[in-house]
């Protein structure tokens, strides 16, 4: 009878003659690494392969980061999230007045997003702080999708309205904050908010797929603040399962408020919390130019899957975590609730 891990490697090494997806697969149980396999290349070019510090673009994975810190500031009592989010960033105020930061957090805002508008796709782009705070304001003035609190729209601008308003209220930069409130509190030293003058050594390569050909494409630092910015390796990227599972850096009345989802849209704060399998699964995943990632938590078995990919195509994300569950758990038609999150998500 095959082991878990002979199944494992087995579905991985089809897979990628199949479809040349590449990265690293950790999975680990009460904090014991039980798999771990790095597959492909971080560079094609250079065949140059993948290490424990290879560092990859989280994308929409960097939202459960953003929302730990903003609900730092929140048990400081310096944020009320059921004020209205022009109450600490002026540039917000033009927005429905029944909006609060619980909205942006649970993705139930109504406002939206900068890069799914025409106007501002081909008018404006935006990395520095000024610029989102500016166009901010101009994108108050468009009707909202929604009234706030009544449905779900999946949105990059809601975090990066938490991410300005975490500068505003903590005097410091959001880069500046999340490394010295979160990031090495939680012991991630190579982890790091992204932008176009950060240069790092083991930075991973992310790849697209034209026709029959993977092509390199170059990184996005436009409109990702808060939402999608954080550049980390496997390492650290599992310290988000030690936050959560030991309840670290803010109070048990936060993580209550974190990981309790919306009726509307089965979203807690930067994560989903649904059922899978019959299990409860807290995760976030994300996608879009050049990168897919996934971080997939069970807590009553104490069950972690990291993936960190470059292959920006395909479903590699769902197909192997149901792959996981048939090796390690068995076979259950019961997939239960699917989340279609971060704009890379491809069914």
């Amino acid at each position: 009878m095959k082991s878990f891990c002979d199944k494992m490697d087995s579905f991985l090494d089809d897979y990628y003659k199949a479809n040349k997806n590449s990265g690293i697969l950790r999975i680990t149980v009460r904090d014991d690494i039980i798999y771990e396999k790095y597959i492909g290349y971080s560079d094609i070019e250079s065949k140059t392969g993948f290490s424990k510090d290879s560092m990859f673009t989280l994308y929409s994975l960097s939202k459960p980061f953003c929302a730990i810190g903003v609900m730092k500031l929140k048990d400081r009592k310096l944020v009320d999230i059921d004020k209205h989010p022009g109450f600490y960033l002026p540039e917000a105020n033009g927005f429905d007045k029944g909006l609060r930061i619980r909205h942006l957090l649970t993705h139930t805002s109504g406002i939206p997003d900068f890069d799914r508008n025409t106007d501002f796709r081909q008018k404006y782009s935006g990395e520095k702080s000024e610029q989102l705070k500016e166009q901010l304001l101009l994108l108050s003035k468009y009707d909202m999708l929604f009234k706030p609190g009544t449905k779900g729209q999946y949105a990059n601008i809601n975090f990066i309205i938490c991410a300005l308003i975490i500068e505003n209220v903590s005097d410091m930069s959001y880069a500046e904050y999340m490394k010295t409130e979160v990031f090495k509190p939680l012991d991630m030293h190579n982890t790091y908010v992204d932008s176009k003058n950060l240069m790092l050594d083991k930075r991973v390569q992310g790849y697209e797929k034209k026709g029959a050909c993977i092509v390199p494409i170059n990184r996005v630092t436009e409109w990702i603040m808060g939402g999608a910015d954080i550049v980390s390796c496997v390492d650290d990227v599992y310290c988000l399962n030690k936050a959560i599972k030991n309840k670290l850096l803010v109070s048990e009345e936060s993580w209550k408020e974190i990981l309790t989802p919306s009726p509307i849209n089965s979203m807690g704060f930067g994560c989903t919390v649904t059922n899978w399998h019959n299990m409860k699964r807290i995760t976030h995943n994300g996608g879009w130019e050049g990168f897919r990632t996934m971080h997939l938590q069970l807590p009553k078995e104490d069950f972690d899957v990291i993936l960190l990919s470059n292959s920006a195509w395909g479903d590699a994300r769902n197909d192997i975590a149901e792959a996981i569950y048939r090796a390690y758990f068995g076979y259950d038609t019961n997939i239960g609730d699917e989340i279609k999150m971060d704009m890379g998500y491809i069914k």
